[in-house]
């Protein structure tokens, strides 16, 4: 267990913040104007997951051997979008689960994916 935690660090700690990001009371990032525009929270949403689909995928990338490694793992950020969502719901005044969110987070990570298999497959062809 200690060892799978070591390994994961980053994955945990990414996941962690988008649990904060998520789940604050959403007047604390009304001062946050930096990006004003129409559905940047669908933005936000798709490039946090695809970050923490990202890390998840290098911590692991000892066992991304095949498609079906790859898509297992992305199981992972995909119910954890899933379950925000929820939480939101739930256990938040300011904020509520959408469908369009958890859209986003599955497009942010299918991204990661195809960048990933990108990167590996022109990566080989230099070798």
């Amino acid at each position: 267990m200690i060892k799978t935690v070591k390994k994961n660090i980053l994955s945990i700690l990414t996941a962690l913040v988008i649990f904060y990001l998520s789940l604050a009371p959403s007047d604390t990032f009304d001062k946050v104007n930096v990006f004003d525009f129409p559905y940047i929270d669908k933005v936000v949403h798709l490039c946090m997951y695809f970050g923490l689909t990202i890390v998840l995928l290098y911590e692991n990338r000892s066992m991304v051997k095949n498609n079906k490694n790859l898509f297992l793992l992305a199981i992972i950020p995909f119910a954890y979008g899933i379950l925000i969502e929820f939480l939101q719901s739930w256990f938040t005044l300011t904020r509520h689960g959408e469908f369009f969110d958890a859209a986003f987070d599955l497009i942010g990570i299918l991204i990661a994916l195809i960048v990933w298999r990108l990167f590996h497959h022109f990566v080989k062809k230099k070798i």
